[in-house]
């Protein structure tokens, strides 16, 4: 079997949204990565308080409804899966566009 550019593509694809919601965090690592992410927040000069804001609201909601409900199956894990990869997706076409420029 040849692997074309478009199979190879669409395998990569599928490995990308099988490890969507395989990532496991203990309580200390999120302990951990909280402090950590409290002194980067410091640095980080790409980010306006609007840009911080939005992302503390998404953080927080996230947080309330997995406390609410299961976000690892059903119509939430489906809604998050696919945000998750539109977010990916811009991510990538940003950084190559950032990539071609040089």
């Amino acid at each position: 079997m040849k692997i074309t550019k478009e199979l190879l593509k669409e395998m990569i694809e599928e490995e990308a949204q099988k490890a969507f919601g395989t990532d496991t965090s203990t309580r200390t690592n999120m302990s951990k990565d909280l402090k950590q992410r409290s002194k980067d927040a410091v640095k980080q000069q790409g980010i306006d308080n609007r840009e911080r804001g939005i992302i503390g609201r998404m953080e927080k909601n996230l947080a309330k409804l997995a406390d609410l409900t299961d976000i690892k199956s059903g119509k939430v894990f489906a809604t998050l899966k696919r945000l998750n990869k539109i977010i990916e997706d811009q991510i990538a076409e940003l950084e190559g566009a950032k990539q071609n420029e040089k």
